[in-house]
């Protein structure tokens, strides 16, 4: 199998013409005998020094595609990266075993430290959550914090006929455009290896890795989105406490609000880099 960075375009949505940073920098990288595709979008400091990095993580099955909308909010206030997990976007699946999401971190973490990236804001969407979530509970070092967009799997519904019916009662609420994005992504994955991460999305425990006194963690959801339902989001909230960064619900949205409302999700990322640096960080 040949591997191809697989570029990704960043244009604005009616823009006529593809600027230079529209275009991302990608490459594909061996981290831990697996495949990581990396898009890079820089963003320049006058005073030379190196700005808090953005790391946008996305769900199962799906690709960094999701997140072209949300790298060009973020690129103004610092270096995006968006990742394609292994398996996913077309990537090798890895041979070795199923990966598990403290697994999943671990490659992002050693791709992070190559790429000589010392302080993140994560976002993390779906599953990419789980693995933000992880990230940060492993290295606070490198965290500065979080925005878990739809974050899964509620704990009243670790089952997955529970999850499949609140998917399908998400996704009649997605727009043309997301259901597209996320069917592209669905392809290139294959429903086999689906089959191979979805267990251990459904098990991770995501409630028990938000606890202590960690880096801030913004939560974020769409009203139509029963896969993180209201009540989920609130229990996470309370067990945050101090890190808690505040929890948003778009007007609209259903569980891909990162596709269509881009602007939230970053305005949610900003504000935690600002409670980060308010911090001493």
């Amino acid at each position: 199998m040949r591997l191809r960075p697989g570029p990704l375009e960043v244009r604005p949505p009616g823009a006529s013409a593809l600027a230079p940073a529209d275009r991302l920098r990608s490459s594909v990288v061996r981290v831990r005998g697996t495949w990581v595709r990396v898009h890079r979008l820089s963003a320049e400091r006058p005073d030379g020094g190196r700005p808090t990095a953005f790391v946008l993580l996305h769900g199962a099955g799906l690709s960094a595609r999701e997140f072209a909308p949300l790298a060009r909010a973020l690129a103004v206030a610092g270096p995006v990266y968006l990742l394609d997990l292994p398996g996913h976007g077309g990537l090798p699946r890895p041979r070795s075993s199923r990966p598990g999401i403290a697994d999943l971190a671990g490659v992002v973490a050693d791709l992070l430290d190559g790429e000589g990236v010392r302080e993140a804001v994560v976002v993390g969407h779906s599953m990419g959550a789980q693995v933000a979530a992880e990230l940060r509970a492993g290295r606070p070092d490198l965290v500065a914090g979080a925005v878990l967009v739809g974050p899964v799997v509620d704990a009243a519904a670790r089952r997955f006929t529970a999850q499949a019916a609140r998917f399908a009662r998400s996704s009649v609420h997605e727009s043309g455009r997301t259901v597209a994005v996320a069917l592209r992504g669905y392809a290139a994955s294959g429903v086999p290896w689906l089959t191979e991460v979805l267990p251990a999305m459904m098990r991770y425990p995501l409630e028990r890795r938000l606890t202590g006194p960690l880096a801030p963690v913004a939560l974020v959801r769409g009203e139509y989105d029963v896969i993180a339902p209201p009540r989920w989001l609130e229990q996470l909230q309370g067990l945050l406490g101090a890190a808690a960064a505040g929890s948003r619900t778009v007007p609209g949205a259903a569980h891909n609000v990162v596709v269509e409302d881009a602007e939230v999700v970053a305005r949610a990322a900003l504000d935690v880099l600002d409670r980060a640096r308010g911090a001493g960080r």
